[in-house]
């Protein structure tokens, strides 16, 4: 049998502190690329000295623009290598990198059903979930939106685009899921709301991540949703507001009323509004790149 090397060891949030990762990045940096493989005990992960090295390395190549898949199989002299070499370009991992467009928008342009739901498709199958969900579906989405406001999008390319994405995110959602992943997280939109593919893309964010995502999909009585989130034992109800009135108030009344143990989360262009109207009484999630680290933050 192995043995790890001798020296201090570090549990996984200590880990987190000293690079500078999230644990929610630290575990999906090992289960699928085995960036590192850290040693475990009975209170869980325990990293060496060497392990926290390369971690750092590893973030501080992807802040540099690198992709996580192509240097976390790499030695840790190729590491050092590319990091003398390359430039640093650190608002590169902030903004991620978005893919070519054009030729999706080419497809939408002329109602080419077919090739726009392959390009996805094929998209989805080389791309982890993440990237698939900031390179490519959020920046979709917002140059359709653009398109639309100026007018230069027809109804039927938006809900042709939308019908697609739902489908790609879907199965996204569908095969990330694992069987009796713990805790369960209800995603919903209450009724009124029909704007759900921010929230789709959550779900999928958090199944990939290996929470237990359980999809409601969108218009649901709160009463459903907060019978759904009662049923499976939810821990956390996210729901997302994008359409201003939308959502009538006995609704978002009943919404702040969440079964016991269950904290509501509010997201979406609305959620703020939302959120004042329960007096609080929720968590707001700014943004679509908040709703991991802040499961990484309060489920445990």
């Amino acid at each position: 049998m192995a043995t790890r090397p001798s020296g201090p060891h570090y549990p996984i949030r200590a880990v987190s502190l000293m690079t500078g990762l999230s644990v929610d990045t630290l575990r999906a940096w090992e289960r699928r690329y085995e960036a590192v493989v850290p040693g475990r005990s009975e209170r869980g992960r325990l990293y060496t000295v060497s392990d926290v090295e390369r971690l750092r390395q590893l973030g501080e190549l992807v802040k540099r623009g690198h992709a996580i898949g192509t240097v976390a199989g790499l030695p840790n002299a190729e590491l050092a290598r590319l990091l003398e070499g390359s430039d640093a370009r650190p608002e590169a991992a902030d903004r991620g990198s978005t893919v070519n467009l054009e030729p999706l928008m080419d497809a939408l342009d002329r109602y080419d059903l077919p090739r726009l739901e392959s390009s996805l498709n094929r998209y989805a199958v080389v791309l982890p979930p993440r990237d698939l969900v900031f390179s490519v579906v959020v920046p979709l989405l917002q140059e359709v939106g653009r398109r639309w406001e100026s007018g230069s999008l027809h109804p039927a390319q938006e809900h042709l685009t939308s019908a697609i994405v739902r489908s790609v995110v879907g199965g996204l959602l569908r095969t990330s899921a694992r069987p009796g992943a713990s805790p369960p997280i209800v995603f919903a939109t209450p009724s009124g709301e029909r704007h759900e593919l921010g929230l789709l893309c959550a779900a999928a964010l958090a199944a990939s991540a290996g929470y237990g995502a359980v999809y409601l999909g969108a218009d649901l009585p709160a009463a459903d949703i907060m019978r759904a989130a009662r049923e499976a034992g939810a821990r956390i109800i996210v729901v997302s507001l994008t359409t201003p009135g939308a959502v009538p108030p006995t609704e978002l009344r009943r919404l702040a009323t969440p079964p016991r143990g269950t904290e509501l989360w509010v997201g979406g262009p609305q959620g703020q509004a939302l959120l004042t109207a329960l007096a609080n009484r929720a968590r707001y999630v700014g943004a679509l790149t908040e709703v991991i680290p802040m499961l990484a933050r309060h489920v445990h």
